[in-house]
């Protein structure tokens, strides 16, 4: 900032310093024209002067050749010793004083001039005698030398104050050169100092970078192993646990053909008398209602604990399974998957409404089946009870190179507190009205994550709920196996 207000200080010295050089020089000019009008109009009268004693003391016309020229560049010369004076005031009395007595010489002149020619000798002699040529010749001089001399004066001021100017402006010229020098210095030496500190940041940003990258693949490598691990885990947990299970639902229908067998070995005995009513009543009543009703919970929750366990071995299999990318016909994924629950749909009276304005995409067909399909058997599920069921299915362009896929209901909804964990594995929103483990829309969140998409939810409780599956119309590869 302070290089740039000495600079615009230098100019603005250097501008007024012009100025005035340039106005010495056009006064100059001026003075230089005044003089050069005043000697010129004096030559010009002497030259006159000249001519006219030439004749008059020779009579010989020759001799008057220069005078009417004389004359006439007098008068010239007389009139740009006018027009300069306009420049300087202080010059106009002794040019009007000038224009007097030029005018009375000539006249003289012409006057000696004309007596000549006529032979009037004496006449002309007399007026030689009177020295009145000489007497105005010599005011004129005077006043000649007086603007002469001044304008040599002007000049000379004007040479001074000229080479005043140019010394300043040399010596403003040569300050203006030593800042421009250390301003530019001093910016060469700021972006030096930047620019190595700018490669040194960048030097030390790629090592971070290289760090970065280095620790995030070693991190990855860390995540996948363990994501391999939790599968493996997983799959061998409810691989071990299904092997009980299915021993305790053998061992309930061991126990439910053992219960017949005793109620059959019962009848005999009651026939016969040989057990009383009370011990035959109590008999029959834990044959026929307690251990029944035991053996139905048995069997209930050991079928729920079968169906969690199928559940995570899917989620498991999904992980595990390479996607296979190819060009699908979106039109026929979405008929597809909404012929399976059209029936349904029918039989309640409603309607399944099918929109593609995006004809392909590249993805993987089991994928898109398995989230439509979750989607769509939601959206049968929890339909309102107080009204037919309308559920819209939309292919669409998003921004970008990005699918979305829509699948709209008009049923219950879900309350906005539970939109953030309907995803979750095993959570589930509103009424626990209908079966199922609260694993179909977890696993529909994880089968759209590997697709490179995600799902959103918007709902409102009695209006609707909409579904949507955010998808690169064309993935670039497929998704390498985990574990």
């Amino acid at each position: 900032m302070f290089g740039f207000v000495v600079l615009v200080g230098i100019v603005s010295l250097t501008y007024v310093l012009a100025e005035r050089s340039r106005s010495n020089f056009d006064k100059a000019i001026s003075t230089r024209e005044q003089r050069t009008a005043a000697v010129e109009f004096r030559n010009a009268l002497q030259a006159a002067e000249s001519s006219q004693r030439g004749f008059i003391l020779s009579g010989n016309e020759v001799y008057l050749a220069p005078f009417d020229t004389a004359r006439s560049q007098a008068l010239r010369w007389l009139q740009a010793l006018q027009l300069s004076a306009e420049d300087y005031p202080e010059t106009s009395p002794l040019v009007q004083r000038l224009e007097t007595l030029s005018a009375q010489l000539l006249s003289d002149m012409e006057m000696a001039v004309q007596l000549k020619r006529e032979r009037r000798d004496s006449e002309v002699m007399a007026l030689f005698r009177s020295n009145r040529g000489k007497a105005l010749m010599d005011e004129a001089n005077v006043f000649f030398a007086g603007i002469i001399f001044a304008a040599d004066d002007r000049l000379t001021e004007g040479i001074a104050e000229q080479r005043a100017n140019s010394a300043w402006l040399r010596t403003m010229t040569i300050i203006g050169g030593l800042i421009i020098v250390a301003v530019v210095g001093t910016a060469a030496a700021l972006v030096l100092r930047q620019t190595q500190t700018l490669a040194s940041t960048q030097a030390e940003l790629a090592l971070l970078n290289g760090d970065l990258e280095s620790k995030v693949e070693a991190r990855t490598a860390d995540l996948e192993q363990a994501n391999s691990e939790i599968q493996r885990f997983a799959y061998v947990v409810t691989h071990d646990l299904r092997a009980p299970l299915v021993n305790i639902m053998g061992f309930t229908s061991e126990l439910e053909a053992g219960i017949k067998k005793l109620v059959a070995a019962l009848d005999p005995m009651i026939s016969q008398g040989q057990l009383s009513e009370a011990v035959v009543e109590e008999a029959r009543t834990a044959a026929e209602q307690d251990i029944p009703e035991a053996v139905h919970f048995i069997r209930s929750s050991t079928k729920k604990m079968d169906d969690l366990i199928k559940a995570i071995l899917s989620l498991a299999r999904d992980g595990r399974r390479v996607l296979q990318l190819e060009t699908l016909d979106l039109g026929e994924i979405i008929a597809a998957s909404a012929a399976a629950v059209r029936h349904q749909v029918q039989s309640a009276g409603g309607e399944i409404l099918e929109t593609v304005s995006v004809p392909t995409v590249v993805s993987d067909r089991i994928a898109l089946d398995q989230i439509l399909g979750n989607l769509l058997d939601n959206a049968v599920k929890y339909r309102s009870k107080t009204r037919q069921i309308q559920i819209s299915v939309r292919a669409l362009h998003g921004d970008g190179d990005v699918l979305l896929l829509e699948v709209e209901d008009n049923g219950r909804g879900i309350d906005r507190r539970d939109l953030e964990r309907i995803f979750d594995p095993f959570r589930r929103a509103g009424t626990q009205d209908q079966p199922g483990e609260g694993i179909g829309l977890a696993s529909a969140g994880a089968v759209a994550r590997r697709l490179g998409g995600a799902i959103t939810v918007k709902s409102a409780i009695d209006v609707g709920t909409t579904f949507t599956l955010r998808l690169p119309l064309a993935q670039q590869a497929p998704e390498r196996q985990l574990g």
